[in-house]
């Protein structure tokens, strides 16, 4: 695996790393690490405020079944009640949680950038350097 870029889950969510590479990296974290990114990613995702409707889009978006527990928790709860509770699934749910975070992740943060940053920023994670 090539070496792990700074702002991975930002560089992820704007498509500036592949799915699958994500998929490989986040498999072969330790379980506290993965827990670590849950966590971030539930963080980023309040910060981009996404509406019921881009939860929806996500939702449909996610590499995931329809029926995977952590669709299933974004579709009946809110989602601060939603992230808190996948935040707190046993470890063989991790993997589908990154799935359906990083979805609702992408999501989100593309309509920020496209819609408050869209005539530029200063968020420093939407002017990310090109990889090299």
């Amino acid at each position: 695996m090539p070496p792990i870029p700074d702002n991975v889950l930002n560089r992820l969510a704007q498509h500036q790393l592949p799915c699958k590479w994500a998929w490989a990296w986040f498999a072969v974290l330790s379980v506290e690490a993965q827990q670590a990114r849950l966590t971030e990613l539930a963080d980023y995702i309040q910060q981009a405020h996404p509406t019921p409707a881009l939860v929806q889009q996500a939702l449909t978006e996610a590499p995931v079944k329809p029926t995977a527990t952590p669709l299933v928790l974004l579709r009946i709860h809110g989602l601060p009640e939603a992230l808190r509770r996948i935040q707190q699934l046993p470890p063989p749910e991790y993997p589908n949680a990154f799935r359906a975070l990083l979805s609702l992740f992408r999501v989100a943060d593309a309509h920020r950038r496209r819609t408050q940053c869209q005539h530029g920023c200063t968020h420093d994670w939407h002017n990310l350097p090109p990889l090299s």
